[in-house]
C-alpha cells in the first residue's frame, strides 16, 4: 500500500486526473487526517505512534501532489472538483476578501502556533533524550549488575532507549516538513490567484471582475482543502511531541480529566469565579451560571472520587501492621498478625499473655521498645524495624514470646504484680525486703519483688525493673543478637538513596564496582559482630577501593573492616584509649590455617577434636577473666584466619571480640596481657616474650 501511494503520489504531479478520482483523493485525505488526530489522543505513550514521523512524509508529499492536481485543473478547467467548489463558496460567503482573511488566519496559526510551537518541543526533546542516553544506559547497566534485572529485560530496556531516542531525532526533522507545508500553502495560493486571472482574463477572455471572483473561488477552496488536513497534522505531532506519560496508563483525555479534577477546591474556587463574572453588568449572567453549575457538579463527582480514594488509602494505612494499633491506644482493633498477610507482618513480634495486655493499652511498652530501637540503630547504625504487638491466649499467665520472621527466638516470664531484682542479693537481705523465687523464677536464677515494696527498693539504691522494663529489656537483647537479619538489598538500596545527596560522586563509584547484594552481605556480616557502620563514609571508600579486586565477600569485609578500625578500636578501649589483646601464639595460627578446608561453598575450619578442647578451655578461661563489656579483653590473631577462629568461637556459645592486626589504629594503645597455644600452659597475664608477638605490636608501658 505505501509503495501505491507513492507511485500514485508521484502520478498526480505528471498526469492528469479526473475530477472523481480527484474528489475521491481530496476526501481520503481529509479522512486520514483526522484518523491521525484521533490516534494521537488515545496513545498512551509517545513509542506507541513511532511511525509518526514517517507518516508525516508520506501525508505532506500527497498533500503537496494533491495540490499540484488541483492546481493544474484550476488552471486548465477552471474546475477542481465538487469539494474545492463547495469548499470555497462556503469560506467566501460572497466576498473574496473574507475568503483570503479566513485561509491567512487559518494559516498564521499554523505556521506560528502550532507549526512552530511542535518543531521547537520536538527539537528540545530530541536534544534532552540525547543527553541523557548515556546516564540511562549506565542506570540499565547497574541494574543489571545488581541482579535487578536479567538480560531480557536489559535488552528490552535498551531497544526502548534507542527507538525513544529514533523517535525524537525522527519527530525534530518531521516538523520542518510540516513547517514547510505550511509556507507553501502561502506560496501557492498567490501564485494560482496571479496564475487564474492572467488564464481567466488572456486565454478565457473573462471580464477581470469575473476572473478574479471565479479563480479566487477555486483558489481559496483548494487551499483550504490543503491546509485544514495539514492544521490537523500539526495537531497531532503536537500532540504526540508534548505527552508527557510518566507512570500514567491512561489516555491523553482520561489523564487530563483526572488531573484537573484532582482537586475539588479548583473547580469550587472556578465555579464562584464565573458565578461573580455573571454579575458584571452586561455580560450574560445565563451563560456564566450554566457554567458555574456545571463546573460546581464536576467538584461534587471530584468529591465522591477522592472520598472513595482516601478510604482506600485508610484501608491500605490501617493493614499495615499491628502495631500502629497500639500507638493509637486502641486494643479492640488489635489483630493477630500471624494471621496477616506475609507482607503485612513486621519481622519483629512480641506475643503476650492476656493477663499482660495493660501494659500494651498503656503504650508504656511501646515507649520503651521504641527508646531500645532508637539506641540500637543509634549504636549500630542501621534501621531497625517496627515491633508487632499482639496477644496470643494460647500462652501461659505472665508469659510473653518473641518471634523473628515467624520463628520463635525468646519465651520467659515477666509479672505484672512483681519487680525483677537487678543487683546483688545481698543488698536485698541487707535491706530487709523479702523476696520470691518460685515457679519460672526459681529455675532461671531470677529474684522476684513484690511491687508494694519499690518504695523500699528507691530508698535503698537497690536496682530492678518492672514488668515492661523487663520485657523491653529482652527485646533489645533479641534486635541487638538478630541485627544481621534485618540488612537486605532493601535496605541498602534504601541507604544509598539517602546518601546519595550527600555523597553522589561516592555512591555512583560503589555501585560501579560492587553489586548492591555484595554491599549487603558485608553490612550484615559487620553487624554480626557488633561493627558500628553509623560512618558509612568510611564503609563506600572501603568498598569503592576493593569491591573490584576482591570477589571474595568475607576478604572484602576484613578490608572494610581494616577501614573501620578506629572505631572498632574506640569499641573495646577503656579510658586510657588502651585495648587489652590476648594474643594467639605463632603455632596455634599455623594449625588453625592448616585445618581449614576449601569446598564448593567455601572454606570452613575443621580442627582436631583435642586441639578444639584445648583451644576453647583456654578461651573459656579469658571469659570467666573479663567482668565488664567494655573493658573486656580482645583477641589477636592474623587476618587471614580472624573470621574462622571468630565463628569457631561463636559455634560453641563463646561471644569474645575477635580482631585482625589490620584492625588495630595507630592512635590506640595495644596491651597484650597474655597468648593462646595449642599446647601447654595458658599465658600469664603478665607480658610474654618479645619474640612470641607479631612485628608491630607494641605491649603498653606502666
Amino acid at each position: 500500500m505505501i509503495a501505491l501511494v507513492l507511485v500514485l503520489t508521484v502520478a498526480m504531479m505528471v498526469l492528469p486526473m479526473p475530477l472523481l478520482l480527484v474528489d475521491l483523493l481530496i476526501g481520503f485525505n481529509l479522512g486520514f487526517a483526522v484518523l491521525l488526530l484521533m490516534v494521537s489522543l488515545y496513545v498512551l505513550s509517545p513509542l506507541e505512534f513511532s511511525t509518526l514521523p514517517g507518516i508525516i512524509l508520506l501525508s505532506t508529499v500527497f498533500r503537496l501532489a494533491l495540490t499540484i492536481t488541483t492546481t493544474r485543473l484550476i488552471l486548465t478547467q477552471a474546475n477542481a472538483g465538487d469539494i474545492v467548489r463547495t469548499f470555497g463558496e462556503f469560506v467566501i460567503a460572497g466576498s473574496v476578501l473574507v475568503g483570503l482573511v479566513v485561509f491567512l488566519i487559518v494559516t498564521i496559526v499554523q505556521f506560528i502556533v502550532i507549526a512552530k510551537g511542535a518543531e521547537r518541543v520536538a527539537e528540545v526533546g530530541a536534544r534532552f533524550i540525547l543527553d541523557a542516553l548515556p546516564g540511562k544506559q549506565m542506570a540499565i547497566d547497574a541494574e543489571l549488575r545488581n541482579g535487578d534485572i536479567d538480560q531480557a529485560e536489559a535488552r528490552r530496556r535498551r531497544g526502548r532507549l534507542e527507538q525513544e531516542s529514533q523517535l525524537y531525532g525522527a519527530m525534530d526533522g518531521a516538523m520542518k516538513f510540516v513547517k514547510g507545508d505550511a509556507i507553501a500553502g502561502l506560496v501557492v495560493i498567490v501564485v494560482n490567484l496571479i496564475g487564474g486571472i492572467a488564464v481567466g482574463t488572456l486565454s478565457r477572455g473573462m471580464p477581470f471582475v469575473q476572473a478574479v471572483r471565479e479563480y479566487a473561488l477555486l483558489t481559496i477552496g483548494d487551499a483550504l482543502i490543503s491546509q485544514i488536513p495539514a492544521l490537523m497534522l500539526s495537531i497531532t505531532a503536537a500532540t504526540v511531541v508534548t505527552r508527557v506519560t510518566g507512570d500514567s496508563k491512561l489516555d491523553l483525555g482520561r489523564d487530563i480529566a483526572g488531573q484537573l479534577s484532582a482537586d475539588r477546591r479548583a473547580l469550587r474556587l472556578a465555579a464562584i469565579v464565573l458565578l461573580a463574572m455573571g454579575l458584571v453588568p452586561g455580560f450574560p449572567t445565563a451563560v456564566f451560571v450554566v457554567l458555574a453549575l456545571a463546573f460546581g457538579a464536576a467538584s461534587l463527582v471530584a468529591g465522591t472520587r477522592s472520598t472513595a480514594g482516601d478510604e482506600d488509602a485508610a484501608i491500605s494505612r490501617d493493614g499495615m501492621g499491628a502495631a500502629a494499633d497500639v500507638r493509637a491506644g486502641a486494643p479492640q482493633r488489635m489483630r493477630e498478625i500471624r494471621q496477616a498477610a506475609p507482607a503485612e507482618a513486621p519481622p519483629v513480634v512480641i506475643l503476650l499473655s492476656d493477663n499482660l495486655r495493660p501494659i500494651a493499652e498503656t503504650q508504656n511498652l511501646r515507649t520503651k521498645i521504641d527508646e531500645s530501637r532508637a539506641s540500637l540503630a543509634n549504636t549500630l547504625g542501621i534501621l531497625m524495624p517496627d515491633v508487632g504487638i499482639v496477644f496470643d491466649s494460647s500462652l501461659g499467665p505472665s508469659r510473653f514470646r518473641i518471634e523473628v520472621e515467624g520463628v520463635p527466638v525468646e519465651e520467659a516470664h515477666a509479672d505484672p504484680q512483681r519487680l525483677l531484682l537487678c543487683d546483688d542479693p545481698v543488698n536485698l537481705e541487707l535491706a530487709g525486703i523479702p523476696a520470691q523465687t518460685d515457679g519460672d523464677a526459681k529455675s532461671s536464677g531470677q529474684i522476684w519483688i513484690d511491687t508494694v515494696h519499690e518504695s523500699s527498693l528507691l530508698a535503698a539504691g537497690i536496682g530492678y525493673q518492672d514488668c515492661t522494663d523487663v520485657v523491653a529489656t529482652r527485646m533489645r537483647e533479641v534486635l541487638a543478637r538478630n541485627a544481621a537479619r534485618f540488612i537486605g538489598i532493601q535496605e541498602t538500596r534504601a541507604l544509598l538513596t539517602r546518601l546519595e545527596g550527600r555523597y553522589g560522586d561516592l555512591v555512583k563509584e560503589v555501585t560501579r564496582t560492587t553489586p548492591v547484594q555484595r554491599m549487603a552481605d558485608v553490612l550484615r556480616r559487620l553487624v554480626d559482630e557488633g561493627v558500628s557502620v553509623s560512618n558509612p563514609r568510611l564503609v563506600l571508600e572501603a568498598l569503592a577501593e576493593w569491591g573490584e579486586r576482591e570477589a571474595n565477600v568475607v576478604l572484602l569485609t576484613e578490608y572494610v573492616r581494616a577501614a573501620l578500625k578506629r572505631q572498632i578500636c574506640h569499641k573495646y578501649a577503656n579510658a586510657h584509649r588502651i585495648v587489652p589483646a590476648y594474643l594467639i601464639e605463632r603455632a596455634a595460627e599455623d594449625t588453625i590455617r592448616g585445618a581449614v578446608r576449601d569446598t564448593a561453598v567455601g572454606p570452613y575450619l575443621v580442627l582436631d577434636d583435642k586441639v578444639s578442647e584445648g583451644l576453647l578451655d583456654r578461651v573459656r578461661r579469658i571469659g570467666a577473666n573479663a567482668h565488664s563489656d567494655h573493658n573486656r579483653p580482645v583477641i589477636l590473631t592474623s587476618m587471614d584466619i580472624r573470621r574462622f577462629v571468630r565463628g569457631f568461637l561463636i559455634r560453641n556459645g563463646l561471644d569474645i571480640p575477635v580482631l585482625s592486626y589490620q584492625e588495630l589504629a595507630g592512635d590506640f594503645t595495644i596491651q597484650p596481657i597474655g597468648t593462646i597455644g595449642l599446647a601447654g600452659s595458658f599465658g600469664s597475664d603478665s607480658a610474654p616474650r618479645s619474640g612470641s608477638f607479631p612485628q608491630g605490636v607494641v605491649p603498653a608501658v606502666g
